[in-house]
């Protein structure tokens, strides 16, 4: 475990020197919410080797100013892949998904014991800019509630999927 943070740290690091912020983009929550200005982004529990690729996914906000690669989150072939990371935003299931599982990343394409990752990662983008589990009626959505994190000027919220049709657009359209 210690031997991969410090490899994801050094690619991290490596990253950070070849890529600008033209371009690269974070998936951002249309409604700010409770951070004016900055608003919620996908993230990752952790930064550079201690990023926790092992946890669930989170929503943070958006640090604009630090330039993160290890944010950046793009819409691939009807994926949100994580360059930094090699991934994309996986639905945790077994044989379906539920309202309320988590998302968490994993290597884009593959089929693990116990999770079709392949199925449970494509998404459709809705004419609200929901993005929606293709399937399912089930879609990308903030948690109501946010707390702070290590540092007081932060917050965070859980990031999970959700009834489309019962989750506010507040909390579930995307940039």
């Amino acid at each position: 475990m210690k031997l991969k943070a410090l490899a994801i740290g050094a690619v991290l690091a490596f990253a950070s020197f070849a890529v600008t912020g033209a371009g690269a983009t974070q998936m951002r929550l249309l409604d700010d919410l409770d951070f004016p200005g900055e608003g919620y982004c996908i993230d990752v529990p952790g930064v550079g080797p201690t990023a926790r690729t092992d946890l669930p996914l989170v929503l943070h906000n958006c640090l604009p100013a630090r330039k993160s690669v290890d944010r950046i989150a793009e819409e691939r072939d009807g994926r949100i892949h994580m360059p930094a990371y090699d991934a994309c935003v996986t639905a945790f299931g077994v044989m379906n998904v539920l309202p309320g599982v988590p998302v968490i990343l994993r290597k884009c394409g593959t089929n693990e014991s116990f999770l079709p990752a392949d199925r449970f990662q494509k998404f459709e983008r809705t004419r609200e800019n929901r993005l929606r589990l293709v399937g399912t009626g089930l879609c990308l959505a903030a948690g109501q509630e946010s707390d702070r994190t290590f540092s007081s000027e932060h917050r965070w919220r859980t990031l999970t999927l959700q009834l489309c049709a019962t989750t506010p657009l507040s909390h579930s359209a995307w940039k």
